[in-house]
C-alpha cells in the first residue's frame, strides 16, 4: 500500500536480534525501567519516554531532539550508546549519542544516504549500518565508529530490486523486500567489509506489495507482510541463504499489514494492520514455521498503526499510530501470545512513525 502523504514504514531486520527496532538484547528484565524513543513526522523530532517495566506504562522523559525531514525509521546500536534515524524526504541519516540518563544528544552533520531512505539495520556485531533507499533502488552500507560516526564503505550503495522497503539478515545473509516487484531478494554480506553480494539464483516471490520482513531468533524462518494482498508470506531460510515457501503460505492478515515483529521467545508473530486499525497475532510452529492465528487473533489500535516494537524482555508491545498521534501499549501473555491493553493511549507529537526500545 502506498501512502501519498505519510511514511513508508519499512524495516531493516537482523536475525538473532529478536526485535526490529533497537537491535538490542541487554535489557531482558520485565521489571525496572526501560526507554522508548519515538520519531514524529509532524514536528520532525525524536523524543524519549520512560517505560515502567512492571506495568508497561510510559511517561515523558525529556524534550525531543530534531531529526531531518520526515523521519521514517529509528535504530539503536547493540551497545545502546548510539541511535540513528532515517529521514525519508531529506535523504539522510540523523545521528545521536545516548546519554547516561537515556536522553539523546544530536551529532552535528547528518549523513547523506540514497534517495528516500526508509529502513535500517545493524549487524549483530554492531559494525555496519544497512540503509534501504526506496527512491534510488539501492542499499547504502556504512561502517559505525565511535560517537555515532558513519563512514560509507567501498562499493556502496549496492543495487537492489525496484523499491526496496525492508531488509533482514541471518548470519551473513541480508533479505530485502521490494514492494513493486513483489519479491524478497537475498544477499550475503562480508563480516569484515560489509560489502553485499547477491545470493545466486532468482528472487523469492512474496505477495502483493511486500512491506516488511521479520525473522525468528533461531534464523530458521522469515515472514514478509504483504500490504497489497492483506497476508503474510512465510519462508524457511536454507543454509545457503535461499528461501523455501512454507506450506500454507501466505497466511491471512488484516487490511494493509506491515511492520512484522517476532517476540524474543520466537513463539509469536505480530503485524500492524494499517488500514483496519488493529494488530494481528500468530503462533509460530517451531518445527515448520506455519502460522496459526492466536485464540484472540486481533486487538484494536489507534488510527493508522504503522510501527510495532516489542521490548527485549518480551512482555510489552508498543504501536505507533501515525494517524492518531498516539502510542498504544499492550502486555503479551507469554503462554498464549494474546495481547492485553495497557492503560490509555499516550499522546505524542504529530504523526509518530517509528519506535526504538531499550
Amino acid at each position: 500500500m502506498r501512502m501519498k502523504s505519510g511514511t513508508w514504514v519499512c524495516l531493516l531486520l537482523l536475525v538473532g536480534l529478536g526485535f526490529l527496532i533497537s537491535c538490542s538484547s541487554n535489557n531482558s528484565s520485565s521489571s525496572g525501567t526501560g526507554v522508548l524513543y519515538v520519531t514524529t513526522q509532524g514536528d520532525a523530532l525524536v523524543t524519549p519516554f520512560s517505560v515502567d517495566l512492571n506495568t508497561g506504562s510510559i511517561a515523558s522523559l525529556g524534550t525531543g531532539v530534531g531529526t531531518g525531514s520526515t523521519p521514517a525509521a529509528i535504530i539503536l546500536t547493540p551497545t545502546e550508546d548510539a541511535a540513528f534515524v532515517a529521514n525519508r524526504d531529506s535523504n539522510d541519516i540523523s545521528r545521536y549519542t545516548v546519554k547516561s540518563d537515556n536522553t539523546l544528544t544530536a551529532v552535528a552533520g547528518n549523513t547523506i544516504a540514497g534517495i528516500a531512505p526508509v529502513g535500517m539495520a545493524i549487524d549483530s556485531a554492531g559494525h555496519f549500518l544497512f540503509v534501504a533507499n526506496r527512491g534510488s533502488d539501492d542499499i547504502s552500507v556504512f561502517s559505525i565508529g565511535s560517537g555515532a560516526s558513519l563512514t560509507e564503505i567501498a562499493g556502496s550503495p549496492f543495487p537492489a530490486e525496484p523499491n526496496p522497503v525492508a531488509v533482514r539478515a541471518s548470519g551473513s545473509f541480508l533479505y530485502v523486500a521490494n514492494d513493486v516487484s513483489g519479491v524478497v531478494s537475498a544477499y550475503s554480506f562480508d563480516s569484515a567489509s560489509g560489502a553485499l553480494s547477491a545470493v545466486p539464483g532468482p528472487s523469492f516471490t512474496a505477495g502483493t506489495t511486500p512491506s516488511g520482513v521479520a525473522v525468528t531468533l533461531d534464523g530458521k524462518f522469515l515472514y514478509a507482510t504483504n500490504s497489497g494482498s492483506n497476508n503474510v508470506s512465510a519462508f524457511t531460510i536454507n543454509s545457503d541463504g535461499s528461501l523455501t515457501t512454507i506450506s500454507g503460505s501466505p497466511f491471512s492478515a488484516g487490511i494493509g499489514p506491515l511492520s512484522p515483529r517476532v517476540d524474543p521467545s520466537g513463539q509469536f508473530l505480530y503485524v500492524a494492520d494499517q488500514q483496519s486499525n488493529q494488530v494481528s497475532g500468530y503462533k509460530i510452529s517451531s518445527s515448520t514455521g506455519i502460522l496459526t492465528a492466536l485464540s484472540t487473533p486481533t486487538i484494536s489500535t489507534g488510527v493508522n498503526p504503522v510501527w510495532l516494537a516489542i521490548h527485549p524482555g518480551g512482555v510489552y508491545l508498543y504501536v505507533a499510530n501515525n494517524g492518531g498521534a498516539t502510542i498504544s501499549a499492550y502486555k503479551i501473555d507469554t503462554t498464549s501470545g494474546v495481547l492485553g491493553v495497557v492503560g490509555s493511549q499516550f499522546t505524542t507529537g504529530g504523526q509518530p512513525s517509528a519506535i526504538g526500545l531499550k
